[in-house]
C-alpha cells in the first residue's frame, strides 16, 4: 500500500482557532468576493484586520483567494490578479513591484508521499522585488524567486529561480536574461 488515508491527521499548526478561520472565510465570502474591483483599499483593510502585512498602493482582485492572511507579507506597488490563490499554510513573502497576472496557484503545502499516512508538509515561499508572474503559473512550496525574474504563462516552478531571467515551461527554465531599464 502506498498511502492509507484512514491514518491521516492534519498535524500542522494553523496559528488561529478553527472558529477564527471559519469567521475569516465567511467574512471573505461576504465582504471581499462581492466587492467591486475598484475597492482595493477596502479589501486591503480587511486582509490587514486578519493579520496580513500589506504595503502601499497594492491592488488585489476580489476573485483572488488568500487562505491564511496572517501568513502573508506583500510589499508596495504590487498587483494580485483574478483567480490568484495564495495557499498560505506557511509564510508567503512578496517584495515590492511584483505583478501576479491571472489564474496563479502559489502552494506552501503538499503531502509527504514517502509515508503511508500521507502527512501534510509545508515550506515558505519568497518572491523578491520586481517579479512578474504571468497567467496560469504554479509555484511549488519552498521556492525563492529572485529579483526581476519573469515567469511565462503556464509555467511550473519546482526549484529556486535566479533573478534577472525570463523562465518558461514545465519545469520552468531560463530562456534569456531580462534587460534592466
Amino acid at each position: 500500500m502506498y498511502q492509507d488515508l484512514s491514518k491521516y491527521t492534519y498535524h500542522l499548526k494553523r496559528e488561529k482557532s478553527i472558529y477564527f478561520i471559519q469567521f475569516y472565510r465567511i467574512f471573505c465570502l461576504l465582504f471581499i468576493r462581492t466587492s467591486p474591483k475598484f475597492l482595493n483599499r477596502w479589501r486591503i483593510f480587511i486582509y490587514r484586520i486578519f493579520g496580513a502585512k500589506i504595503g502601499k498602493n497594492v491592488k488585489i482582485s476580489p476573485s483572488a483567494r488568500i487562505l491564511y492572511p496572517w501568513n502573508i507579507s506583500i510589499g508596495n506597488f504590487c498587483w494580485i490578479g483574478d483567480n490568484v490563490e495564495l495557499y498560505s499554510v506557511d509564510k508567503i513573502s512578496i517584495g515590492n513591484n511584483v505583478a501576479f497576472a491571472h489564474n496563479i496557484f502559489v502552494a506552501t503545502a503538499a503531502h509527504d508521499v514517502s509515508l503511508q499516512n500521507f502527512p501534510t508538509i509545508k515550506k515558505p515561499i519568497f518572491i523578491r522585488d520586481e517579479v512578474w508572474i504571468s497567467s496560469n503559473v504554479f509555484i511549488n512550496m519552498g521556492i525563492t524567486i529572485g529579483k526581476g525574474a519573469v515567469i511565462g504563462s503556464a509555467s511550473v516552478v519546482t526549484k529556486d529561480l535566479e533573478g534577472g531571467y525570463i523562465y518558461v515551461g514545465n519545469p520552468a527554465k531560463a530562456i534569456k536574461q531580462r534587460k534592466s531599464l
